[in-house]
């Protein structure tokens, strides 16, 4: 028997019979004393009734609002998302710093260098030093005896030519003299207001450095001071300090876009996510994978899951979730460093490894000198890094080994296996897509490199592989591994679906057992719109094109992985603006269909936008 709600009107007509068919009562007019009572008892009813239709409501997921639909899916483990503050990365700079750029492109040996304009810099106090190429691979310091600035020409010193290619636009700026900065974690920046928007204020929550000579610091990351959507802006809209500068001449400027803020939860986000989540409790089926990464946010960078999709690749056995945070996600990565050598290295002699660049090797570890010419590859090990470009050894090198040699930066998996021994884990994960490289050395035998699908499989999310031989390894044999693995969103996705072994209880998991889980950025669709729109009257096309740009701009950001551009909507979207008349879509002249791992975005690589409206 379903429950049915009675009106106040139905509850009094019914009370009114009943006391005309069982009394001598005549009166119930409007006013009498017997009508009075039986009001009031209706009233009373009615009310009770009401409030029993609140309370089926609020025990109703898809009615109850507010606290009672927090507390009904709080009995599910479920709670509302807070506000989030938005999140991007800035830059600092010394314009205090004598700086220009190269004009002329220049080959390695190069005795000079033309820029722009030398005026700035010395032309006495000979020799000084200028730095080449900064924030790239060829940085360099050239050590310069004169200036002419009528051309912008360094002469350089001839025993100090470039050592590296150098090209138009190459940053040159003025070592000495120049001071290191630091800017310290919580400095307090700003966008300043606009005429639609107040003031926003960020800190910083990493330290940032500028060396000395260098113009620009590394880019650290940024955290909106307040939570929610107004936290969100555009590329170099942050430009100034909320208190004093770090120091005289400090300038600031964000180099990506500031996002990932939003706002509370709204009931019917809460409501609609926990129903996704609910409906793919069975653990393991792809809606259960989907609803349970949207909402994951990355602890460290702020970053959180907007949107995933599922993808099962059955030619490898994988099943790859896509996700993105809403910006387009490019994921962040973390390399074993990797290099070669600047000069040859003699066995029984040599302790140290002279290397091109090796500012990102640690000071400890393993690395691999991969073979080269007639020699073999060696693993030596490494105990100090007494200086950017050159690691020292526990032990003189066995082999000698040439200029240009690589040199990998490795996990060391076994320094010795077990007779039979197949199963092997890096120890960083998830591995990016076709970086890894195994290495083994039996005992007797040299280093060699394993061929994947051939020798081993790999399932990327856990680092795990295994070799497909039956037979396993020697006991004794080495196995090392370089590779590149995800960091921040990507990996804390993995740990959330995968599980986490060491922490159960707040990572259990979702994936079923035996399948290969990847979590991937999606690929980036570009999405190019030209519209031509006509007018209502009292309305200019002008003033039109930048809101209808923005609707639809607004419309493919909307739209998930995997999910089609549809014309009509786009359409729709900008009639939606007051004023519009008509609208013709020219381009794309169809819907756009978006693959399951594409992501559609609406802007060009350097964040303009691709929508045109006429």
């Amino acid at each position: 028997m379903s429950f049915v709600p009675r009106t106040f009107e139905e509850i009094l007509v019914d009370m009114i019979a009943y006391v005309q068919a069982r009394t001598t009562l005549t009166d119930f007019t409007v006013g009498s004393v017997i009508r009075t009572i039986l009001e009031a008892s209706a009233f009373e009813d009615d009310e009770q009734y009401f409030q029993m239709v609140q309370l089926l409501d609020d025990f109703r997921l898809t009615t109850a609002t507010g606290e009672s639909l927090d507390r009904r899916l709080g009995d599910f483990g479920l709670t509302r998302e807070p506000a989030k503050r938005a999140f991007g990365r800035v830059q600092f700079f010394d314009s205090n710093v004598t700086s220009d750029q190269v004009s002329v492109d220049t080959l390695v040996g190069a005795t000079s260098v033309v820029v722009f304009s030398s005026s700035k810099f010395p032309t006495t106090g000979f020799p000084y030093t200028i730095r080449i190429g900064e924030g790239t691979v060829r940085a360099q310091d050239c050590i310069v005896v004169a200036n002419d600035t009528i051309s912008g020409t360094f002469t350089l010193n001839s025993a100090t030519p470039l050592i590296t290619d150098i090209f138009v636009s190459d940053r040159v700026t003025l070592v000495t003299g120049s001071v290191s900065r630091t800017i310290n974690t919580s400095t307090a920046i700003q966008a300043a207001a606009t005429v639609s928007e107040r003031s926003k204020t960020y800190a910083t929550k990493e330290p940032a450095f500028i060396l000395a000579g260098n113009l620009f610091s590394n880019k650290v990351l940024i955290l909106a001071v307040d939570a929610g959507e107004t936290g969100n802006t555009g590329i170099n809209r942050v430009s100034k300090f909320s208190g004093s500068p770090p120091f005289s001449g400090a300038r600031v400027f964000n180099t990506t876009a500031i996002e990932g803020g939003a706002n509370r939860e709204t009931d019917q986000e809460f409501r609609s996510r926990a129903l996704a989540q609910l409906q793919g409790l069975s653990r393991g089926t792809p809606q259960a994978m989907k609803s349970s990464s949207v909402g994951i946010q990355d602890p460290r960078t702020g970053q959180r899951v907007q949107s995933s999709n599922i993808v099962e690749a059955f030619d490898a056995n994988e099943v790859i979730v896509y996700i993105d945070d809403g910006t387009g996600l490019d994921p962040d990565v973390a390399p074993l460093p990797s290099d070669s050598l600047s000069a040859g290295v003699t066995a029984a002699v040599d302790t140290t490894l002279p290397l091109n660049s090796g500012v990102d090797f640690p000071s400890s570890g393993f690395v691999l000198i991969e073979a080269e010419g007639s020699n073999v590859s060696e693993l030596v090990e490494v105990v100090a890094h007494p200086s950017t470009d050159v690691l020292r050894l526990s032990t003189t090198v066995v082999g000698s080994h040439g200029s240009g040699a690589i040199v990998s930066f490795v996990d060391v998996l076994s320094s010795g296996a077990e007779t039979g021994q197949r199963r092997f884990r890096t120890q960083n994960f998830p591995v990016v897509r076709n970086t890894e490289r195994i290495f083994v050395k039996p005992t007797v035998s040299s280093w060699t490199l394993l061929l994947r699908d051939i020798d081993y499989r790999i399932n990327r999310g856990t680092g795990e592989f295994i070799l497909l031989d039956a037979a396993g390894l020697s006991s004794g044999t080495k196995v090392a591994a370089h590779y590149t693995y995800y960091t921040n969103l990507v990996a804390e996705t993995q740990r959330v679906l995968e599980g986490d072994p060491n922490d159960s209880s707040s990572f259990p998991g979702v994936k079923a057992a035996g399948i290969f889980l990847v979590v991937e950025a999606p690929v980036i669709k570009r999405v190019t719109v030209r519209a031509t729109l006509t007018a209502e009257d009292r309305f200019t096309e002008p003033d039109l094109v930048g809101p209808v740009r923005r609707a639809i701009e607004d419309y493919i950001n909307g739209l998930g992985i995997g999910e089609d551009v549809i014309v009509s909507k786009m359409v729709d979207v900008a009639h939606d603006i007051d004023g519009v008349r008509d609208i013709s879509i020219s381009l794309p002249a169809r819907n756009v269909v978006v693959l399951e791992n594409e992501l559609p975005v609406p802007f060009d690589t350097d964040g303009d936008s691709l929508v045109t409206v006429l």
